[in-house]
């Protein structure tokens, strides 16, 4: 390992303050906050146009990122101003049972796909 005088006195001092302005900074909140919600839906729908248009009617906030899972269970994010909020639209969905059956709050992180090994070079 190459390890000089100019090295110990420059670079290392350089390369250790980027460091510690990079682990300072501090990223911005969202904007909103939101809560990604799976709906349980009591019959199926033929698009997720309707679905999102009701829930966001049911829901009192904005819905986005409708995505159907299955034909009678969808995947959503509901765009509310506190968790509070986030939990009152959750129930007024769930309370309107010719909507939906239920209502989970999707806790886990989506990890993407791993690309196969041919398609990665």
């Amino acid at each position: 390992m190459c390890d000089s005088r100019w090295q110990r006195s420059v670079l290392y001092p350089a390369v250790v303050w980027a460091l510690a302005a990079c682990a300072g900074a501090n990223t911005p909140p969202p904007e909103h906050a939101f809560q990604r919600v799976v709906v349980y839906t009591a019959r199926e729908w033929p698009s997720t146009a309707p679905v999102s248009d009701r829930a966001k009617r049911l829901s009192g906030v904005p819905v986005s990122d409708v995505v159907e899972l299955a034909p009678d269970r969808y995947r959503m994010s509901l765009q509310c101003p506190d968790a509070d909020a986030c939990r009152a639209a959750m129930a007024r969905i769930a309370a309107d049972k010719t909507f939906a059956k239920g209502v989970d709050a999707e806790g886990r992180v989506q990890i993407p796909a791993k690309p196969t090994r041919d398609a990665s070079r």
